[in-house]
């Protein structure tokens, strides 16, 4: 067999059956160095060793015992407990007996064990295929330790970047660092991958709720943005504003395909809000590319080195992960991290292995794995606080350890590396245990802590909220241990047809570790504790844990995928160059989804996705040319009433299209005939100012609002008084503001939302007057200024979205008042108008910087913007006041202060006519405008006093 014939080949003195082995002669590595400090290990495998033969004749005897019984001796038990700097291990339930430790130990004597942590810790290049050094442990040295690569000590190049980044993070914590508009950056987002996320994101999650961290974190977000998926980007930004962001882009090379798109993405979220010159101000980098970093717009000034010999999945102690939880935390609860993972890597380097918490728990992995055949591990803190301490683990332990190969590139004829995955408990007992307790065996570590971060203590429960948690701690591992026989489930009574389902194996090995606190210094611990856990199964096995070539290939063929979807989708090439089934999915994926302008098209083919573009562009050339002709005659023939009223702030159309009402700064309500210009009630309120006006889907209710406050309702059937007015059916009033707008939910005569100048939206019942919910106010993610416009979305009409002065639209669900769901920016002042897409996925915002915007309302994306100035060259801009879309989303009608109202190309960003340069047209401001339900009438109102009502084709 192929490993008889490489024995062959590695040993010659084989080859003569008569020969034997001299005692003396050793099969374990003879590790010697070259003259660049690179590890050259001879090709012997470590399960030729004496001690691995010992090992594998052994689990003959362990396979004959129970935990039950090995449980029983007391001796044993102790043994297999120690405690080091307030943390308890305890092995006893690992099927192990005293001589299987000494057994291991001899293993690792035979592995030269003690030799290769030397090696690592002197800064040899024991990454061999790379030709590196592994020092992650220098990230967290003292400033006195001296630990040298390539003959220079790198402690001081590690403490230079420590105190840079203690001196930034004071400067934007204290707020003498401020972004583009002058405003605290109290808001993080870090963006990187893999190592660069998972190990910060860890420990992020762990100090959360640790009291001492989270006071030092009040006022402060940080996020984490990896995956390229855009979805990951709206996550990470939704809430967020870019005036008080501060992005970390984590990339040592700063070519990382996924991690850099990432970041230009969020280049263009803070540019498209401040300005090109705020990306300076609002990104940093972790990068030793300062090239690439001064070309992408940040200042080389304000990037953080790391260096070589960090792999990435153990740079959660350099930049990388200080810098992030620096700027969230402060540098000095960081420190106190990084201090608790040198405390563990002065024990790894010098506690005795019968003693060393890595090297024991290393060495029990290496026997469930290769010996006792049980290939994963559950890793279950019993701590919400370490819900990502599995993923991070998982990386460090399958990246490192995933390997097929020794060190010398010779196939192992044995498995290395585990199958990690975890959840906190007591989540993780409702989900696979119970697989663990009758499925699979797998080797379980039980983590614990003695004290919790938020101690809860209920009058009257038996234990407290801690003491709970921790039962299941202490019981799950005996359950696992012990199990429970068919005997005693008899015993208990329990029916014949029932016991093969209850019974209980048991003989399943967990360990337990148990810490003293989750505060900073002992998550450091932990972090460290499986670091050089999972170097000693490297180690031992005889393989490279810092290298991960199996990341590679999948990156190289992406690249080849990403330049044909390139080519698919600007040149309309087919797809070639892949195997029949690669083929067929990237053309299905091709021809199903296509992303033009934000918008998504549904394609047959390129073809006809050419035709249907052609044929777009012809139509719109064909309307624009028909709309200044039809316009021209409605006006030069008075083809379309003109209504003359006051200065006009408000409009609506009823359902039936046939009748108008206009709010204006009177205090006056008119309801128009729009088909003969005839007045049919004029109300006149209170109030000296009506700002906003709203038929209800009935067409005989009213609604307005103003300077008052309040909000009054109209039955248009009802009977007027001597002076012809209508008398108010209902007066809505809570808000503490002015009323800016109202809007009748779709369908729903009896409910009405409302916005004001108290910042605040409210839902309404009409019919009783009371308020539903009240959205924004007192929550933190509410609007921060004067809410200024609504719109309910016609698809769901639980949704609704608000523009305010503060330059953000927002949207609510009307179930959910406690917080908006998203926030939208990108407007750089008042956002005076929102009106929602037809189909509802989308909204457009009109704005006092002169542009209108369309947004996702899902993702937060902003798909398009439509700015005068671009149309024009025009640099005075003038203010967007009202907008609306046609029937079929392709045209925007916008309003300007100047008088313009510009139609506007949704899908081309281009405008087919200036309305209001047209003959006739308004002489003032146009402060408000509306499509009839059927989008065959448009009607503009102005402070030229004037409303206007035209009829362009029915097409639009």
């Amino acid at each position: 067999g192929s490993h008889t014939i490489r024995r062959l080949v590695l040993f010659p003195v084989f080859l003569s059956p008569s020969r034997s082995l001299p005692r003396s002669y050793s099969l374990t590595p003879d590790l010697t160095k070259n003259n660049k400090g690179t590890v050259m290990a001879s090709a012997a495998l470590i399960c030729d060793s004496e001690p691995w033969k010992d090992l594998k004749e052994h689990v003959n005897a362990i396979e004959k015992t129970h935990l039950r019984d090995l449980m029983n001796d007391v001796e044993r038990c102790q043994s297999l407990m120690i405690e080091i700097d307030g943390i308890h291990l305890d092995c006893s339930r690992q099927r192990v007996r005293l001589d299987t430790m000494e057994k291991l130990l001899k293993l690792a004597e035979a592995a030269q064990l003690k030799q290769k942590i030397g090696r690592m810790y002197n800064g040899d290049h024991i990454n061999s295929t790379e030709n590196r050094s592994v020092l992650h442990i220098a990230l967290r040295a003292p400033r006195d330790k001296v630990i040298c690569s390539d003959g220079k000590n790198v402690v001081p190049d590690v403490w230079y970047v420590l105190d840079k980044i203690k001196e930034f993070s004071e400067r934007v914590r204290s707020g003498s660092w401020v972004g583009a508009t002058g405003k605290a950056l109290k808001d993080v987002v870090a963006i990187g991958i893999g190592g660069s996320f998972l190990g910060p994101l860890f420990v992020h999650t762990a100090l959360q709720t640790d009291p001492e961290a989270a006071d030092c974190a009040r006022g402060r977000q940080l996020r984490f943005l990896a995956n390229v998926d855009p979805v990951d980007v709206a996550r990470s930004i939704s809430g967020l504003n870019p005036e008080t962001t501060l992005v970390v882009v984590v990339s040592k090379t700063f070519t990382t395909a996924e991690t850099m798109l990432n970041a230009r993405t969020m280049r263009e979220w803070i540019s498209s809000a401040l300005g090109t010159q705020a990306v300076a101000k609002h990104m940093v980098a972790v990068s030793t590319n300062l090239m690439l970093v001064e070309k992408f717009g940040i200042d080389p000034a304000n990037t953080f080195a790391f260096w070589d010999w960090v792999g990435g999945r153990y740079s959660v102690c350099s930049a990388v992960g200080v810098l992030p939880l620096s700027l969230q935390y402060g540098f000095p609860i960081v420190e106190k991290f990084l201090n608790g993972a040198s405390n563990i890597d002065n024990h790894f380097y010098s506690g005795s292995f019968e003693r060393n918490l890595p090297v024991l728990l290393g060495l029990l992995s290496v026997w469930n794995v290769t010996f006792l055949g049980y290939p994963a591990r559950a890793i279950l803190p019993y701590s919400q606080a370490l819900e990502k301490f599995a993923p991070h683990i998982q990386q460090v332990s399958m990246e490192s350890n995933g390997k097929g190969v020794s060190i010398d590139g010779i196939p192992l004829p044995f498995e290395t590396g585990e199958i990690d995955f975890g959840e906190p408990g007591t989540n993780g007992q409702h989900s696979f245990y119970q697989l663990i307790h009758q499925g699979r065996v797998v080797p379980c570590d039980f983590i614990g802590s003695i004290k919790s971060q938020q101690p809860i203590y209920l009058k009257g429960e038996v234990v407290s909220n801690h003491d709970e948690l921790m039962s299941n701690f202490f019981a799950q591992p005996d359950a696992l241990a012990y199990g429970k026989s068919p005997e005693q489930l008899l015993e208990d009574n329990v029916p014949d047809h029932l016991v093969p389902h209850k019974t209980f194996s048991g003989n399943r090995p967990s360990l337990s570790l148990l810490l003293p606190s989750l505060d900073a210094y002992n998550i450091g611990k932990l972090l460290a504790i499986y670091e050089h856990r999972i170097a000693v199964e490297g180690f031992i096995w005889g393989i490279n844990s810092f290298d991960q070539w199996g990341v590679e290939l999948g990156k190289v063929l992406a690249s080849q995928v990403r330049e044909q979807l390139h080519l698919s989708r600007t040149k309309r090439e087919p797809v070639q160059g892949f195997n029949f089934s690669t083929t067929t999915l990237l053309t299905r994926y091709l021809e199903e989804e296509f992303l033009i302008f934000g918008y998504w098209v549904w394609l047959m083919s390129f073809s006809e996705l050419k035709d249907r573009h052609v044929a777009a562009t012809a139509m719109v050339n064909t309307l624009r040319d028909r709309l200044n002709q039809k316009r021209q005659q409605l006006l030069d023939t008075d083809g379309g009433p003109v209504l003359s009223v006051a200065l006009v702030y408000s409009l609506d159309w009823t359902p039936e299209k046939n009748r108008i009402v206009s709010a204006s700064q009177d205090g006056r309500l008119i309801i128009w005939n729009a088909l003969t210009s005839q007045k049919t009630h004029a109300i006149k309120l209170p109030c000296a100012w009506v700002m906003t006006c709203s038929f209800a889907p009935n067409g005989y209710s009213v609604a307005c609002g103003g300077l008052d406050s309040e909000c009054s309702i109209f039955n248009l059937n009802s009977q007027v008084d001597r002076d012809g007015n209508l008398p108010v059916s209902r007066v809505l009033t809570g808000h503490k503001g002015y009323v800016s707008s109202c809007e009748f939910v779709r369908d729903q005569d009896t409910r009405l939302i409302t916005g004001s100048g108290d910042q605040t939206c409210v839902l309404w019942d009409v019919t009783t007057g009371q308020r539903i919910s009240v959205f924004g106010g007192e929550f933190p993610s509410g609007h921060t200024s004067d809410v200024l416009s609504i719109s309910i979305n016609s698809s769901n009409s639980n949704m609704f979205v608000s523009g305010s002065c503060d330059a953000t639209a927002r949207l609510w669900d009307t179930r959910i008042a406690s917080r908006a769901i998203r926030t939208y920016h990108g407007h750089h002042g008042d956002v005076n108008t929102v009106k929602f897409f037809p189909d509802g996925q989308r909204f457009g915002t009109g704005s006092d910087d002169g542009t209108c915007r369309l947004f996702d309302m899902r993702t937060g994306h902003q798909l398009q913007v439509y700015s005068q100035q671009q149309a024009n060259n025009d640099q005075d801009v003038p203010i967007v006041t009202s907008i609306a879309f046609s029937i079929s989303g392709r045209l925007l009608f916008a309003g300007y202060s100047n008088g313009d109202c510009y139609v506007w190309d949704t899908l081309l960003a281009e405008v087919v006519v200036n309305l209001g340069k047209l003959q006739n047209s308004h002489e003032g401001r146009i402060s408000c405008l509306g499509l009839s339900a059927d989008g065959s009438a448009l009607c503009t109102g102005s402070w030229d006093k004037n409303l206007k009502v035209s009829f362009p084709s029915s097409t639009l």
